[in-house]
Formats: structure tokens, C-alpha cells, sequence
């Protein structure tokens, strides 16, 4: 199979506009000088990100950035993107914790990727570790693309002209889940557990966007080394809320905390209903029977729609990509005929739209360049796995904005995602307005098989 040719015949009868004049987008000539991280010699383009690849974070997280390898390496094996092969760095930050010993935290590694020298960094992980980087990266000339974190402050253009989120955020989660808890928990008690940083902070902001407003003791927190060094605090806030009367609980916490909270849950008799932020809820990694029922948001196919196209194609390229590396880092392991997790999907799904705006950079013997990718992502729409468009523009640098809700299937045996009906939730950046359609099936574009 040959990506390089195929790509661009796929993508020009699809969704994208190739027209790169048309489009604004900016592209330097074969043999032009190049941006940082691009060798036109081989036709290379370096990329990396700081990700949690050892540490309590780890688990489930490294999955992301370890399932983007694998779409490179199958992606680069194929013959690359118009003869382009994307080098992706992923560097271990142990999500800035400091519990990984010899493992330097999000600044040095940062530095590091600038270094070698990177295009961007794409994919990296954290709210608060990203957080602590963007103004560094805006400083030095480095796009911050794909930022794995739902907060809502990667959407600001203005300041942060080549800062990009992805995921749907956290304000827009919130407020589907109100919707969801006014409509289908009518007239019961709400309580909330987050984590103290703009995840949290967001997720309780879209909820009192959507009505509901969980307040006083139904209203607790945690810190994100709670995890390790204070796990007590989720047993007490629980209880808070179970003597208050909480009879549905929200929750946005990583898998970790999710744990914990649902171990509390189980120890002190809670039987509530639970709604969890998509961040911390694959079952996968929770692995916690306690999760049976809960209801959580993804902006990717349910887990259990094995026969959806875009599942089908990530479960093959990671088959095909197991056991291979990048940068000394492993790509995913997976077997031939498991199924994906959510964090598996998610970092597929990033992938997937670098790819896409690579292939845009790269038209009619074009040279990748740090502006020209600024315009196409502001000005493409792009075909991923993801159930809303991933439509970025001048003045909208969220990424994704909605999805779906899911009921979560967890037993000794089952690990998996059931969609709730066929509706599609999208929340708009600007004005917060929901608004809901039918889901459409989704086709993987020709040049991927």
C-alpha cells in the first residue's frame, strides 16, 4: 500500500478543500528554507510531546501516546504522506508528579523536545502540565497542537494563536451531563467530586451552565497527588456527600481517583448513580466492577461498536503496529481481534488529524511550515474517528464539541461502553448553546486501508 498517492486522491473526494491558495493556507517551495523539526532531505518531520509513560498516571494515559506511535509507524511503513514520515518523540513526564525516579518533570522535557528541535509539540498530556509549558512554547515560536485536556483554556486564539486543544472540553461535558440529569435523573439530589485545576473547575462550570448546581457539602475536591499521598480524602468527601443526600454523584477525576472514590463507594454502602467525565472513566483501566452502570461522555464510537468502521481500522493498525517502536518508546501492544479502550481510540484519533494536516502541508511537492499548518487547521475540516467534526477556525481553537454519552459495562469479564440512544450532543465554544442530532456513520477514508 502506498499512503503517499493514495492520500491525496482520498482526502480531494472527501471533506477536505485542497485548494491550498484557496484556503490561505501557506506552503514554502521544494528546497525553500525550513522550519525547526522539518529535514526536506529525507522527508521527515519531527513532532513530540510529554506524556506519563511510567507512574500511578501511566495507567491507561500512556495508552494515548503509545497508540499515536502505532498510526505513525503503520502510517511511515505504508510510504508516509506524500512521501513525508512523521518522527514522533515521546518524552516521560510522569504526568509532573515527581514520583518517577530519574524521570524529569513537564519543563525539562519540554526543553528537551526543543531541543532536538521539534515542529510542534502534538499530543502532549495534562491541564496542569500543559498549563505550565504554553507560555514557554508561545514564547519560543512552537505550536502546541492536539493538548490532551478538555479545559476550556486551549481555546484562546487571540492570545495563544498556535495553541490547539482537542478533546471535547470539560465545560461543554458539564453541561450534557445536566442535560442529562434534568431530563433522565429529574428531581434527584446531585453531589460532585472533582479535581482542583481547571478540570474540575470547568466540568462544575458546565454543569451549573446546564442548571444543575451542586453546592455546600455537595460540593467536594481533590488534589492530583491525592492519588498517592492523601487517598483517605475520597473516602471523606464521598461520605460528605452520601450525609447530604447526594443521590447522583458527577464525577471528574482520572482513573485513579475514579478508583478510589468507587472502592469508597463500595466500603461505606453507597449505591448512587454515578456520571463520570470521559477523562477518567474507561473501564479498561478503572477496572473496577463497582463502575457497572455509571454513565460517562466520549466524542469517539462507543467501545462496543466493534463492527464501526473507525474501530475496526484502529484495532487493525494497532495489531499491525505491535512490537514496534519509536524513539525507544513501544507502540501499543495489541492482539488481533481485541477490543479498544478509550484511550487507545483517543490517541488514534489525534493521529489521525495530524495526518490529515500534514497531508494539506505537503500537496503539489509543498514543505511543511509552522504557519502553513496554523492555516490549515483553521481552515480545514477534517475526517477522523470522532462522532462531531473536529472543526477548528480562526476564532475556535477547542477542537472537538460534544459527542455522545455511554453506559458502562464492567465485570470480571466485560470492559466495555454502551451507547445511550442515538443522539449526538454539541455544545457551541462561543455561545454554550446545546443542541443535538441523529448519529451519522462514519467512513474511514480510502487512503488509510
Amino acid at each position: 500500500m502506498k499512503l503517499s498517492r493514495r492520500f491525496s486522491v482520498a482526502l480531494t473526494a472527501s471533506v477536505l478543500t485542497l485548494g491550498s491558495a484557496a484556503a490561505g493556507v501557506m506552503l514554502s517551495p521544494a528546497g525553500a528554507s525550513t522550519d525547526p523539526g522539518v529535514n526536506t532531505g529525507t522527508k521527515t518531520i519531527t513532532i513530540g510531546a510529554t506524556v506519563p509513560l511510567t507512574g500511578l498516571a501511566s495507567l491507561g494515559f500512556a495508552d494515548v501516546a503509545k497508540s499515536a506511535i502505532s498510526v505513525f509507524n503503520y502510517v511511515n511503513k505504508a510510504g508516509g504522506i506524500n512521501g513525508w514520515k512523521v518522527n514522533f518523540v515521546a518524552k516521560d513526564d510522569c504526568y509532573n508528579l515527581g514520583l518517577c525516579p530519574g524521570v524529569p518533570g513537564t519543563v525539562t522535557q519540554t526543553n528537551a523536545l526543543e531541543a532536538l528541535p521539534v515542529f510542534a509539540t502534538v499530543g502532549s498530556l495534562g491541564t496542569a502540565t500543559q498549563q505550565s509549558v504554553k507560555d514557554q512554547l508561545k514564547a519560543d515560536g512552537v505550536p502546541q497542537l492536539f493538548v490532551n485536556s478538555g479545559a476550556n483554556q486551549w481555546n484562546d486564539p487571540h492570545n495563544y494563536p498556535t495553541l490547539f486543544g482537542f478533546q471535547t472540553n470539560y465545560l461543554a461535558e458539564g453541561k450534557i451531563f445536566a442535560n442529562y440529569i434534568t431530563t433522565s435523573l429529574k428531581g434527584k439530589s446531585v453531589g460532585f467530586i472533582g479535581q482542583n485545576d481547571d478540570f474540575g473547575t470547568d466540568g462544575l462550570q458546565g454543569l451549573k451552565n446546564g442548571g444543575v448546581s451542586p453546592s455546600g457539602n455537595l460540593q467536594q475536591w481533590y488534589g492530583s497527588t491525592d492519588i498517592v499521598f492523601n487517598q483517605g480524602v475520597f473516602t471523606t468527601d464521598l461520605t460528605a456527600l452520601k450525609n447530604a443526600g447526594a443521590q447522583v454523584v458527577v464525577l471528574d477525576t482520572i482513573p485513579q481517583a475514579t478508583n478510589l472514590v468507587l472502592k469508597a463507594a463500595k466500603n461505606i454502602g453507597f449505591k448512587g448513580q454515578f456520571l463520570i467525565s470521559g477523562v477518567g472513566s474507561d473501564p479498561t483501566t478503572v477496572n473496577n466492577a463497582t463502575e457497572n452502570g455509571a454513565v460517562t461522555f466520549t466524542f469517539l464510537p462507543a467501545s462496543s461498536a466493534t463492527t464501526n468502521p473507525w474501530n475496526a481500522w484502529i484495532a487493525k493498525v494497532l495489531a499491525a503496529s505491535s512490537g514496534t517502536t519509536s524513539n525507544g518508546v513501544s507502540a501499543e501492544t495489541f492482539k488481533k481481534g481485541a477490543k479498544l479502550n478509550a484511550n487507545q481510540q483517543y490517541g488514534a484519533a489525534w493521529a489521525v488529524a495530524f495526518l490529515e494536516v500534514l497531508n494539506k502541508a505537503t500537496l503539489n511537492n509543498g514543505v511543511p511550515t509552522r504557519s502553513g499548518f496554523i492555516s490549515a487547521l483553521e481552515t480545514t475540516s477534517f475526517q477522523t474517528p470522532g462522532l462531531v467534526p473536529l472543526a477548528f477556525s480562526p476564532t475556535n481553537h477547542q477542537g472537538f464539541t460534544g459527542g455522545i454519552l455511554v453506559t458502562v459495562l464492567s465485570s470480571a469479564s466485560t470492559k466495555d461502553t454502551k451507547q445511550i440512544g442515538t443522539t449526538v450532543y454539541n455544545v457551541d465554544p462561543s455561545t454554550q448553546a446545546l443542541t443535538s442530532s441523529k448519529l451519522v456513520s462514519s467512513t474511514v477514508p480510502t487512503y488509510l486501508h
